[in-house]
């Protein structure tokens, strides 16, 4: 027997040296954004409600931005898009 070990044994330490391990880094980049976008998102709608509600005395207004609903709204898709897909194929 050689110091490598049995022709096997190289075999599975050849196939566990080539598996990826973890998450690709895009996998982790869209979660990082749909995060960030999903924490904008609800201080954005927490903060505009508690306006609305503790200003009794002074009118509030607020404008919608589409461009904004869409882009965090089309993030947190994104990465919950992606955290289905990847749970499924477990």
């Amino acid at each position: 027997m050689s110091r490598e070990g049995a022709p096997a044994e190289r075999e599975k330490a050849a196939e566990r040296a080539a598996a990826p391990a973890g998450r690709p880094i895009w996998v982790l980049f869209v979660y990082a954004l749909g995060i960030v976008a999903a924490v904008i998102f609800a201080f954005s709608v927490l903060f505009t409600l508690g306006a609305v509600v503790l200003s009794d005395d002074v009118p509030v207004s607020y404008d919608l931005s589409v461009p904004a609903i869409v882009l965090w709204g089309g993030l947190m898709l994104a990465a919950l898009a992606v955290w289905i897909s990847r749970r499924r194929r477990r």
